[in-house]
């Protein structure tokens, strides 16, 4: 776990300075994003794409309103769902973002060849299904902690 936190970690970094002079952060642009693919949607799918809660995003959403990039309808006592959309800054932002990231990524992978990149796909891909199973499987018996092997 320590490898991927690493990488978490460094792919944070690495996207907050891409982006930086846009002013944005990787949270940001991947509101910006989540907005993009969906088109209009609310607060509490946007929460879920994003993985995060309602009140998390509530700081956030309101920066990129504030910014012009999203647009919300004013609170309203009749209305409980209230519609995010991109303003046509937040689509370029959003753009933006998206050309920038991605081309990150691309130079993140560079000096792996075809073979490797293919294998480190269906290493990955074989984990993330172990820890979805422990997820659905729920806590295993409490015993004596495991060595790590790491």
């Amino acid at each position: 776990m320590y490898l991927i936190h690493r990488t978490r970690v460094a792919t944070a970094e690495a996207v907050n300075a891409e982006l930086a002079d846009l002013g944005l952060n990787g949270t940001l642009s991947l509101i910006l994003e989540t907005i993009f693919e969906l088109g209009e949607t609310n607060a509490a799918e946007l929460a879920r794409r994003c993985l995060v809660t309602r009140q998390a995003l509530t700081g956030p959403l309101n920066d990129l309103q504030s910014r012009g990039l999203v647009q919300r309808p004013e609170p309203s006592t009749r209305v409980r769902v209230r519609p995010i959309t991109l303003t046509a800054e937040g689509r370029e932002a959003a753009g933006i973002a998206r050309l920038r990231v991605g081309e990150a990524e691309r130079r993140s992978i560079a000096s792996f060849e075809q073979g490797e990149l293919d294998q480190l796909r269906r290493l990955l891909t074989r984990h993330a299904a172990a820890w979805e199973e422990l997820a659905r499987d729920g806590a295993a018996p409490r015993g004596r902690a495991p060595r790590s092997a790491w």
